[in-house]
């Protein structure tokens, strides 16, 4: 599959509405190969790190799922299978879990992967009481999230989307061993700027260095956000050190194009922004990225370089 079609079909899988795993049934563990964030949220656990997991791993008692095993493989070619089981959470307390199981095949009779969602109908024909209170509020919480993703002012991503992103996108690049990078691009003297023409005119600041920055972005899998109010970042996949700094400067040189006139940048006589780079090929098993932090600490150093120029080699 060509690295823009994973990237679409990762992407619409993290919209789903439901928890989903996907699980390798090519090896003989069953091992986790994607989870989205929800299923972290009902949990607590970190799905980045139950990548490459065994599916009974999930579970409090791992021989539960040896006589469910036995239904899949008996009847492969059945659509969708219904499961119960009883997963490990990060309180220790077991989360009942009803599931949907869809077999995906790579030829006819024999299932390369198993498609596993959260069964919503299931659960809440079960749910009575105090349950159906929590299912209730588990759900309202879901929907808030999906609500407080993206940033009011840009329409970009918000920081918290933009982190599970980088997280989602480290362990597979942990797992194909290839570099993962995140660009900060900050806007030089914001304060100032909004001290001087008003809140409104900064905001259509804000709006205009995002759309430069997100405009840039060339890869599918390539996501832009605003982290900070005066702050945005990009998450970038493949490529050396060199060349994303380059392209960084590319970025940053758009932006001083803008001619945002600022009489009281230290820069010059434009809105500018400065660069700070986190990249890195990720070590196996390895789950604390900190790419973000990596970036903001670049871009945070004294430098004597023009703001544009900060942190871009």
């Amino acid at each position: 599959m060509k690295d823009i079609e994973k990237n679409i079909l990762i992407q619409a899988l993290d919209q789903l509405p439901l928890g989903t795993l996907i699980i390798d049934a090519r090896q003989d563990h069953w091992p986790v190969i994607y989870m989205n964030s929800i299923i972290g949220q009902l949990t607590g656990l970190d799905t980045a790190t139950l990548v490459g997991c065994p599916w009974h791993g999930l579970l409090v008692d791992p021989q539960e799922l040896a006589p469910q095993r036995e239904r899949l493989l008996g009847s492969p070619a059945l659509v969708v299978r219904h499961l119960r089981q009883r997963w490990q959470s990060r309180s220790g307390e077991p989360v009942d879990m009803a599931l949907q199981v869809s077999p995906l095949f790579d030829r006819p009779g024999h299932p390369a992967y198993w498609l596993v969602t959260l069964d919503a109908e299931a659960a809440a024909g079960d749910a009575s009481g105090e349950d159906t209170l929590r299912m209730a509020l588990r759900d309202a919480q879901l929907r808030l999230r999906q609500l407080d993703r993206s940033d009011a002012i840009t329409g970009l991503a918000n920081r918290q989307a933009f982190l599970e992103v980088v997280q989602r996108d480290w362990s597979v690049a942990s797992r194909e061993q290839r570099r993962i990078s995140v660009v900060v691009f900050q806007v030089d003297a914001l304060d100032r700027y909004r001290d001087l023409y008003g809140k409104h005119a900064a905001d259509s600041c804000l709006r205009k260095v995002a759309h430069a920055i997100s405009g840039s972005l060339r890869r599918t899998g390539d996501v832009a956000a605003r982290v900070a109010d005066n702050r945005f970042a990009a998450l970038l996949g493949g490529g050396e050190e060199s060349q994303l700094r380059e392209f960084a400067g590319q970025i940053a040189r758009k932006v001083r194009e803008l001619a945002i006139h600022h009489p009281r940048s230290p820069s010059g006589r434009y809105v500018t922004v400065s660069v700070g780079l986190g990249s890195v090929v990720p070590a196996w098993g390895r789950n604390d990225h900190g790419l973000l932090q990596q970036a903001e600490a670049e871009v945070a150093r004294p430098s004597s370089a023009s703001g544009e120029e900060r942190g871009v080699g």
